[in-house]
């Protein structure tokens, strides 16, 4: 990059690292819709109990020559007056700007992660109001041989690079691995995203991972990631397996969320990496969080709130997530899983984890009515 990018991003470098943090305690996320910023229904979210917000979505692409920020990004200037309303009602949030989306292009890799690191941060501060961070949502494409069916060496190694810089900036990192792409279930690796099912399970399914998000986690220096939100409602996957299998909702959640914060042993046997061999994995509870949607049975996994509560009530504190994230702020308040009944995650996920006391007062004056 130009010395003058360098020199720019350098100088608010300082800046960032003073400002930047998540909000302390438990942890509610939950993301936009691509493209979207609702006014009154993020602030209500927030209001209810969400303290980190996913604002949906962008592309690292190139531009000629040069690395772009582009769309679908929400309109930016709504993005700063709405987080603007937040910060007047003092409610501590944070806001994170995702890359990628299913169907979405992986970043460009004509560019280094830590080229791509400065011109994020340019960009960024040009902002009207600047994120406080990106969150990885790079997935899978519906044309099974499409490129962006497979990670590159040279993009799981953008993705290290550029996180790593941005977490030394002082910036927050996170990623929203669905599932099977960071998967306590099974000690195996590789770069593609259109694996099969299990013989056992929908084996005709051809859209699985296999660890890549736990590739770029165990690749990265320590502490790059802050948060790691798991999503459970991805199509097909072991949650949904074991669901109809007969589990138990809770009790997967707690057998699940045990193995994934002891613990497992990957073996990285892709000779064009970095890392390789067998890498023990773990994601500490503190930087944890749960990935729940309003459900499409029998497609993916549904969780109600008081579920969830349950399995975070009775299980160890040492073995709880640090909270639960959902998709989508959009839909709050529509009915579940193709039920009767409206949900709001927001107010459900707020009774048990205590992030908002306004949340609480809402949520009790509502189930008086």
């Amino acid at each position: 990059m130009v010395p003058s990018l360098l020199l720019a991003s350098c100088i608010s470098f300082t800046l960032v690292a003073a400002e930047i943090k998540l909000p302390d305690g438990p942890i509610i996320a939950a993301w936009q819709n691509w493209g979207a910023c609702n006014d009154t229904q993020t602030i209500q979210a927030v209001e209810r109990g969400v303290n980190v917000v996913f604002w949906f979505s962008s592309n690292l692409v190139k531009d000629g020559d040069k690395p772009k920020i582009s769309g679908p990004l929400p309109d930016l200037e709504c993005v700063a007056r709405v987080r603007k309303a937040i910060k007047e009602k003092g409610l501590p949030t944070a806001h994170l700007l995702s890359i990628g989306g299913w169907d979405a292009p992986h970043p460009d890799t004509s560019f280094t992660g830590t080229e791509w690191f400065h011109a994020w941060n340019e960009w960024n501060q040009g902002l009207p109001m600047p994120f406080d961070g990106f969150d990885w949502d790079l997935e899978g494409n519906d044309y099974l041989t499409s490129p962006y069916n497979v990670f590159s060496p040279a993009c799981l190694q953008l993705v290290v690079d550029m996180s790593a810089a941005a977490k030394a900036a002082g910036y927050l990192v996170t990623m929203a691995p669905p599932q099977t792409y960071f998967d306590s279930t099974t000690p195996h690796f590789n770069r593609y995203l259109n694996n099969s099912n299990p013989p056992d399970y929908r084996p005709e399914f051809r859209y699985r991972g296999r660890n890549s998000y736990a590739y770029m986690w165990a690749a990265a220096p320590p502490g790059t990631f802050d948060l790691v939100s798991v999503q459970l409602y991805e199509s097909y996957a072991p949650a949904m397996q074991a669901l109809q299998e007969g589990i138990s909702g809770e009790e997967y959640l707690q057998s699940w969320a045990a193995q994934f914060i002891l613990g497992w042993t990957i073996n990285f046997n892709d000779t064009s990496l970095k890392l390789q061999g067998h890498v023990d994995v773990a994601v500490p509870a503190s930087h944890f969080l749960i990935g729940l949607s309003f459900g499409s049975p029998p497609r993916s996994a549904f969780f109600w709130p008081e579920t969830a509560g349950a399995a975070y009530s009775n299980a160890p504190a040492h073995l709880r997530p640090r909270g639960y994230a959902f998709w989508m702020i959009g839909i709050e308040d529509s009915l579940a899983n193709k039920s009767n009944r409206s949900l709001s995650f927001a107010f459900g996920l707020n009774s048990f984890l205590h992030v908002r006391k306004q949340g609480r007062a809402q949520l009790e004056k509502r189930s008086l009515r």
